[in-house]
């Protein structure tokens, strides 16, 4: 037994820290009917609140997904982060590495409740030849296991995008499959989206602000999805056929051309209104594997995802989420 402890006593730290920092969140979270009922809140938070619980509703009423107990909590954050994510890939191929979970599984990320602890796992990363990238996170799902309280941070984005974010990770709480990071973020992602469009449509109205910029967003970001998703795969392509009698030093050359080259061809597109303020933004951008890969674990189903939604179902998202609930098992 004092073995086992010894063995797994990194696994184990981790997770008691996760365990600690899910915990002090949910114990100093307050009641959404107490934040509404606070004479000190503001009109425009009672009504991202309100709207939350619309949302909630519709989820179940309207799309089918599972009806939980999360965001019926607040949580302030005093605008600070509280979470963070380390993603890695390794040096010369876009394929996430994945942190092995008992029970859980395998997953394409790790989260952190301490920022320090988050650089002390990216370094190590770093030291094993690994890319990596540190991102703060300001939403997650327990999967409805725990209840997931709204944080502060979430607040801060229009009806639409909130909406979003509430379906995405409340479709989490409903199918979660074991070692399928890529189809459950892709799906999420997916069902947010739609499932935020049909939301705001009933609730605004079809000719409303709230729509027709959601809609322009979106048509922004197909763009951005769209080649991203092309050029990762010609990238992938490039590495493989890197030549084994190159030198490490020349196969770091070659990437950093190939990446800054995928980087810069978004500028060939209609992602950017004015193309010399984008070249500003893309040559501050650092862009490396982890980076990559993790874009893919989030949109590279997205066509096929849209394909079957149109065929297979019609348009009709409640359907498809139906079938995806009696086709996979959840954990």
């Amino acid at each position: 037994m004092g073995f086992l402890i010894l063995l797994y006593y990194p696994l184990i730290k981790y997770g008691l820290a996760q365990v600690n920092g899910q915990l002090y969140i949910i114990w100093n979270t307050v009641p959404v009917e107490e934040v509404l009922n606070d004479s000190s809140t503001s009109e425009e938070m009672k009504m991202k609140l309100r709207l939350i619980e619309e949302v909630r509703t519709y989820l179940e009423d309207s799309l089918g997904l599972n009806q939980t107990e999360n965001y019926t909590t607040y949580y302030d954050q005093k605008d600070q982060p509280i979470l963070w994510i380390v993603t890695a890939s390794p040096e010369f191929e876009i394929k996430a590495y994945e942190w092995d979970f008992p029970i859980l599984g395998r997953f394409p990320y790790k989260g952190f409740f301490d920022l320090a602890s988050a650089e002390k796992e990216e370094k190590k990363m770093q030291k094993a030849g690994l890319d990596t990238e540190i991102d703060e996170v300001n939403a997650w799902s327990t999967l409805g296991w725990l209840k997931d309280p709204i944080l502060s941070s979430m607040l801060k984005r229009s009806p639409a995008r909130l909406a979003e974010l509430i379906i995405h990770e409340s479709t989490h709480a409903t199918l979660y499959v074991k070692d399928s990071a890529d189809f459950n973020e892709n799906l999420a992602s997916f069902i947010g989206v739609k499932g935020a469009e049909k939301f705001i449509t009933e609730a605004y109205g079809t000719n409303s602000e709230q729509l027709l910029n959601y809609k322009l967003a979106r048509k922004r970001n197909k763009i951005y999805k769209s080649y991203m998703t092309i050029a990762i795969e010609r990238l992938k392509e490039k590495y493989k056929h890197m030549g084994p009698e190159l030198s490490i030093k020349e196969k770091r050359n070659l990437k950093k051309r190939w990446v800054n080259e995928l980087k810069m061809g978004l500028l060939e597109t209609n992602y950017f209104d004015d193309k010399i303020e984008g070249k500003m933004k893309l040559e501050k951008f650092q862009l490396n594997n982890a980076t990559l890969s993790g874009f893919s674990t989030y949109s590279s189903l997205q066509s096929e995802m849209e394909t079957m939604y149109e065929g297979k179902y019609h348009r009709d998202l409640k359907k498809m989420i139906q079938d995806f609930k009696k086709k996979y098992r959840s954990l």
